[in-house]
């Protein structure tokens, strides 16, 4: 997880600018890619990451505009917009999992906080450029934003326990709508030590939801089947979508049948045929 405290850094004097910001970052990940027999320890490391994150107070307005702002090398002065940092992101890492897939090695996922607050601008990155979002509560401000989200099943983990803390009261929270809807959304926690009062987190995030918003013991399932959709690479994911077992999912075949079709009708609509879904 990196946070996006650019300024904090140049402060201290740890970086000139962003470009030597983004080199610390990700040349380590590079170079035990390349040369994994002289970082063997990163190497290793690096077999059990799955994803990257970006966090900040999202609250901040800025630009989603990025035709006039300097390269990393030349910025220097302030911090720049949640769209730059997650451009970067993105760049680096489609970079680094084209040679790790060359090198039959696993590949990283971009899957920021996004859309708990500030302006929706956040989620348009997000849909641009990340293969999944924590949060994403703003996209109820934004019905295209989520019609987007649903068409396309990018993942959506949301915890509404962190949302109820700071942002959002409980009742308040847009994921039962997320859900009915189709979209991929899914549960999951957020700094557990401050937000949560059990030793089970996730846990509590499940049993809390199930209560209030009178979740059945299919919706949970469904719900956690979003969970294991969203952390899994793209190949995986299709694959577990031909091969549901109501046995195993607790997911009764109609259920699936119906938000597959559903789906599929939506992209029928939007003309795309079942090679560019």
């Amino acid at each position: 997880q990196m946070p996006r405290i650019f300024p904090v850094w140049k402060g201290a004097k740890i970086v000139e600018n962003f470009g030597e910001m983004l080199t610390n970052f990700f040349d380590p990940i590079y170079q035990a890619t390349l040369n994994p027999e002289e970082h063997p320890e990163l190497a290793e490391f690096l077999k059990h990451v799955k994803l990257f994150d970006t966090v900040d107070d999202e609250s901040k307005l800025d630009s989603f505009d990025l035709s006039t702002v300097p390269a990393p090398g030349d910025w220097n002065s302030g911090n720049p917009s949640y769209a730059y940092y997650a451009y970067y992101f993105y760049a680096n890492i489609t970079a680094i999992n084209t040679l790790r897939k060359q090198r039959d090695l696993n590949t990283f996922q971009f899957r920021p906080h996004c859309g708990e607050s500030g302006p929706v601008d956040h989620l348009a990155t997000g849909f641009l450029f990340c293969q999944g979002i924590s949060h994403g509560i703003n996209l109820s401000k934004s019905p295209v934003l989520q019609y987007l989200f649903y068409v396309c099943q990018i993942g959506i983990a949301v915890s509404p326990l962190s949302n109820r803390a700071l942002f959002l009261r409980y009742l308040e929270n847009p994921f039962p709508s997320f859900f009915k809807r189709g979209l991929r959304c899914t549960l999951t926690t957020d700094d557990p030590l401050q937000f949560h009062m059990t030793d089970v987190p996730l846990m509590e995030e499940y049993a809390t939801a199930r209560s209030v918003w009178d979740l059945s013991a299919t919706d949970l399932s469904e719900i956690a089947r979003n969970s294991v959709l969203t952390a899994c690479e793209k190949e995986e994911a299709n694959a577990l979508l031909h091969n549901d077992d109501p046995n195993v999912t607790n997911i009764p075949k109609i259920r699936l049948d119906f938000r597959a079709q559903e789906i599929a009708d939506e992209l029928d609509l939007l003309g795309l045929a079942p090679s560019q879904k």
